[in-house]
């Protein structure tokens, strides 16, 4: 089979995570073109099978539904489902009469740290960025205002939870992260900021780079103690960092 002319990026940059028996809808954002802008799928055609661990379908070739441009699924994950790595979401995509097929990694989780702000905060910070928006993300653009910053930061958290040697299926609940992640999102919408010389943007970032620092050591992790029924994936790690705290 030839390469096909036209690539469709799969835009979700990290795994799903799935908490046990709680419905969600997960998505698949295919972007392309010079501005990056959604594609939307052609439902006919569309579905998605997810796998667990063992290579059993608990979704298979399940029909797709389109809203906000974006191919999504309701899942209930197994509420006894193996916690750990090892699951697979499958999409296969109907995109302009051509079929295309995205695989990604998902990850059984006890409990899921959910993005905790909205453009609400970063406004209510700095009323200045409701008139800053970049033309590509504003009215005039694709009208998604602040919000791609912000998802990009709630992404960069849930990562650096994934680089985190204890596994992060196993997290029972998560505090105090919200000042981190306004203070990240915060940072990417001044950096989108053209700026000349010295300005007020440009103290607000130097601020938010000792905030930021000062809000990752306030966050505290608590983790469900290990046990066989869990999947672990690599090898053992150490833990080095105070229990309570991200290694990150």
């Amino acid at each position: 089979m030839g390469i096909r002319v036209a690539t469709y990026a799969f835009a979700r940059p990290v795994p799903y995570l799935f908490q046990q028996g709680v419905t969600e809808t997960i998505q698949a954002p295919i972007r392309h073109g010079s501005t990056g802008a959604l594609v939307v799928p052609t439902v006919a055609g569309s579905s998605v099978t997810i796998t667990d661990p063992a290579g059993t379908e608990i979704v298979s070739g399940a029909a797709v539904a389109v809203s906000s441009s974006t191919a999504g699924y309701a899942l209930t994950p197994p509420a006894s489902g193996t916690l750990g790595e090892g699951w697979t979401v499958v999409w296969t995509l109907v995109i302009d009469g051509e079929t295309y097929t995205y695989r990604q990694s998902a990850i059984l989780c006890e409990f899921v740290p959910p993005n905790l702000i909205s453009v609400i905060d970063v406004v209510g910070r700095f009323p200045e960025l409701q008139h800053r928006v970049p033309q590509s993300q504003g009215d005039r653009g694709d009208g998604v205002g602040w919000q791609p910053q912000i998802d990009t930061a709630y992404y960069e958290f849930v990562q650096g939870l994934l680089d985190d040697a204890r596994p992060i299926w196993l997290i029972r609940e998560a505090t105090g992260y919200r000042p981190w992640l306004l203070a990240r999102a915060l940072q990417l919408c001044i950096a989108a900021i053209p700026v000349v010389g010295e300005s007020s943007w440009t103290q607000a970032a130097k601020d938010l780079f000792f905030e930021l620092r000062g809000a990752k050591s306030a966050m505290r992790l608590q983790y469900s103690k290990d046990s066989p029924s869990r999947r672990r994936g690599g090898s053992p790690v150490n833990r080095l960092a105070p229990v309570g705290r991200p290694l990150w």
